[in-house]
Order: structure tokens, then sequence, then C-alpha cells
């Protein structure tokens, strides 16, 4: 599951239309923004912040209903406090891409253009 609708109609009741279609393109920089911060964290080994950086775009992610964007980077958090994460994190974290697309695409075929 890419989204949940009923999570993005309270939003869209709670907030209106416009804000609401504010807030996910917001949400959507912040979280390939987040990605840039993720890929530099991995170089450095900075597994700590990695997964504090990964949990705060989750948080944005859950907020708004895009629960397989939130998946994704609560899998790149679980996985940044474990022992596989050296070998595991390149691949999640290449892997955001895509997640973010199919969630723009998600959104537009729900709501419209953002």
């Amino acid at each position: 599951m890419v989204l949940n609708a009923e999570v993005i109609e309270e939003v869209r009741e709670t907030l209106g239309d416009a804000t609401l279609r504010s807030f996910l393109a917001r949400m959507l920089a912040e979280v390939e923004e987040t990605r840039f911060q993720l890929l530099s964290l991995l170089s450095s080994a900075d597994y700590a912040t990695l997964a504090a950086t990964s949990h705060r775009a989750s948080g944005s992610a859950a907020s708004v209903g895009a629960v397989g964007l939130h998946a994704a980077l609560k899998e790149i958090e679980n996985t940044a406090r474990g022992p596989a994460a050296p070998t595991a994190l390149p691949d999640l974290i290449s892997g955001l891409s895509a997640r973010i697309a199919e969630t723009r695409l998600a959104l537009i075929s729900l709501i419209g253009p953002l």
C-alpha cells in the first residue's frame, strides 16, 4: 500500500485542499532532501544520526498517510540501529528514490497536481 486515503481525507478536512497540497509537496521535498542527507551520513558511517534523520522524515510521511514511504523510512531507521547497517543501508537508501516517485504519482492520482 502506497497511501492511506482515509488519513489523507482526514487531513484534507482539517486543513483544507490548498493547505493539504502545500503540506504534501513540502513533505515530498523534505523526504527528497532527507535522502541526500542519508547518503551523506551513510558515507561517514554515522548510523545514529542516520536513524534519527530517517525517523523524523518517517513521521512526516505517516502524518499525511504516505504509508509506503513511511515504511521505507522506518526500515532504514531500524536497519541503521542494527548490525546489518553497513551492508543493508546502501540498497535501502537508494530505493528511497523510487518510493518518493511512487508516492508522488499516487498522490497526484488521488488529489491532482501538488
